[in-house]
């Protein structure tokens, strides 16, 4: 299969989204489009694919919470062939939809075609490209209303959404009502459906920024409908349209929508009149300017302090500026000083220090304060001492992982992996078959940085495990646990890390699964490596550039295509290019 070049993709969208038309036609295409996706849900349930369910489950369940998708793992030690989840039976649709309401889904098993668009993988963007267009429409639209990310802030998929919108030539109809009649019933839907149009409209879709800039007018969320026409032009196409004809005459939408000088000030309360649109418009837009210079009143009606101008700002400073002596270098400090200091944010900056202190006096100090709840540098004692590797610590970490967790758990974690492997193998493997996920984790860790040859099967051991957990496995021990294997990546391939691949629910994390895979399977090139050139995260993508086999014809037109996408990531585009002069 050949995809399309997307030079070519998107000057057709240009002239089948370029222009508004009747609003009347408008709306009821609109309305249609969601009538297709919810009609085109059940088509794909009556063909017996698991795509999860139309009707609405518990929204964002706390890390998919209740759903004992096992894994195959546990039925074939079993010795059974693991069970396809069966598909729900298929709900009536009603005549009219008036208004677009999510559900949010579990996630479907891995192996459907659900499951992997909402994982974001490579996969599920191929096959919807050859899937019957109404219902990839429908499955698209089912992960946009439904997010199933495992992390909304580490997790991408506006690119993914958005791009596969443009493929699949997807009407913004649906996008546009919910805009329209939902956008404050749940905002992190509101959110994610301005992403995906901002990431249609910078590469050229006419008709998802004519639907952003009439959101500017009425919706709840018109600054971040703003940033999306915006923010992503440092990195458009140089054919793209500049972004002060983008948002050409929304400032007079805006002073139009705030009739009124404090609504205007009070509707731009926090924004900085240094950055983009407002610095342009604070000079073109006389109202704009006046509401900036209101300082008006914050959350809980303290005033927003004014932002300072260059000059002011040189010549004045505040009285606590000029009172305040200058700050102790850590290394002209003692270790009983460094201890005492109570500035929470620097045990980091103080562990440096500490950590070269290895005079039997200093460390005895270490080794109280790491053990003295009262000492306000006790983390940067446990750091220090890790780093120094002391086997002193192993005593601290076990005492101090049991029951109650305390905020030493992120030292502990590190001064651990700091250790020599030699010092903490013992207490790794046996915190791997821990029940406690605490230490699951901080043994995984400590494989990720130093593991051999003898931690492989342990290692092995305790991924299976989590695997077998399905959606309830700890995808922190999982991406540590594939970086471990993938230090051992000469005694491959291993089964565990294509499972992984294929189960995570957690994008960002994939890459360390991809890298092991990289190290370990000789057959990575040529096969997954392919795929995960249209993964959702860009550093997959970059990962999958830089090791696929370029004679496999698909992949030689997605490197071209990569590396002539200008609004592709830049690391993405530049790995590309290298690939392709290599």
């Amino acid at each position: 299969m050949q995809a399309e070049p997307l030079a070519r993709r998107d000057e057709a969208d240009r002239d089948r989204h370029g222009g508004r038309g009747d609003d009347n036609r408008s709306a009821a295409r609109a309305h249609d489009a969601v009538g297709d996706a919810r009609g085109a849900v059940e088509h794909g349930l009556q063909r017996g694919w698991a795509v999860g369910s139309a009707a609405a489950v518990p929204l964002r369940p706390s890390r998919h919470a209740g759903q004992r998708s096992r894994g195959p793992g546990a039925a074939r030690r079993a010795g059974a062939r693991p069970a396809r989840r069966r598909s729900a039976r298929a709900r009536p649709i009603p005549a009219t939809i008036v208004r677009v309401r999510p559900g949010v889904p579990t996630l479907a098993d891995a192996s459907d075609p659900l499951g992997k668009l909402q994982r974001g993988l490579g996969a599920g963007y191929l096959w919807a490209l050859d899937a019957d267009r109404t219902v990839a429409h429908a499955l698209l639209m089912h992960c946009v209303f439904n997010d199933p990310r495992w992390d909304r802030q580490l997790d991408d998929r506006d690119d993914y959404h958005a791009t596969l919108a443009l493929d699949l030539q997807l009407h913004t109809g649906a996008l546009e009502l919910w805009l329209h009649d939902s956008d404050e019933d749940i905002p992190d839907t509101t959110y994610d459906v301005l992403g995906m149009l901002g990431r249609m409209a910078v590469r050229g879709h006419a008709d998802a920024r004519r639907v952003l800039r009439e959101y500017v007018g009425h919706g709840r969320y018109w600054q971040r409908a703003l940033d999306q026409l915006i923010g992503d032009y440092d990195d458009a196409p140089r054919s793209a349209m500049p972004w002060p004809e983008v948002v050409g005459g929304l400032d007079a939408v805006l002073v139009e929508r705030f009739a009124t000088d404090d609504a205007l000030a009070e509707a731009l309360a926090g924004l900085d009149p240094r950055e983009r649109p407002w610095t342009m418009w604070s000079v073109e837009n006389p109202r704009i300017a006046r509401a900036f210079a209101l300082e008006p009143k914050g959350a809980g009606g303290v005033p927003a302090a004014p932002a300072p101008s260059a000059s002011s700002s040189s010549r004045r400073r505040s009285p606590r500026e000029r009172t305040v002596p200058a700050r102790t270098r850590p290394r002209e400090m003692s270790t009983a000083e460094l201890l005492q200091i109570a500035e929470d944010s620097r045990w980091t900056q103080i562990a440096d220090e500490l950590a070269s202190r290895r005079a039997p006096g200093d460390v005895e100090q270490l080794l109280h304060a790491a053990n003295d709840p009262a000492v306000p540098m006790r983390r940067a004692a446990i750091l220090a001492l890790g780093r120094q590797g002391r086997r002193e610590l192993l005593e601290i970490a076990e005492e101090h992982t049991k029951g109650e967790r305390d905020k030493l758990q992120g030292a502990i974690a590190l001064a651990l992996e700091a250790m020599p492997l030699s010092h903490t193998r013992a207490l790794a493997h046996d915190w791997l078959a821990s029940p406690d996920w605490a230490r699951r984790r901080k043994a995984a860790g400590m494989l990720a940085t130093w593991s051999e040859d003898e931690d492989l099967a342990p290692a092995r051991r305790a991924l299976e495990r989590e695997l077998d957990e399905g959606l309830e496995g700890d995808v922190y021990v999982i991406c540590s646990l594939a970086q471990a294997l993938g230090r051992s990546g000469v005694h491959g391939p291993f089964v565990e890390l294509q499972q992984a691949y294929e189960q995570i629910p957690y994008s960002y994390g994939r890459r360390y699964i991809v890298a092991a895979l990289a190290a370990s399977d000789p057959t990575f090139d040529g096969d997954v490596a392919v795929e995960c050139l249209w993964d959702c995260e860009a550093e997959t993508r970059r990962l999958a550039t830089t090791h696929v086999d370029r004679r496999v014809r698909l992949a030689a037109q997605r490197l071209e295509e990569l590396a002539a996408d200008e609004a592709q990531a830049a690391s993405v585009r530049a790995a590309a290019l290298a690939r392709l002069r290599g």
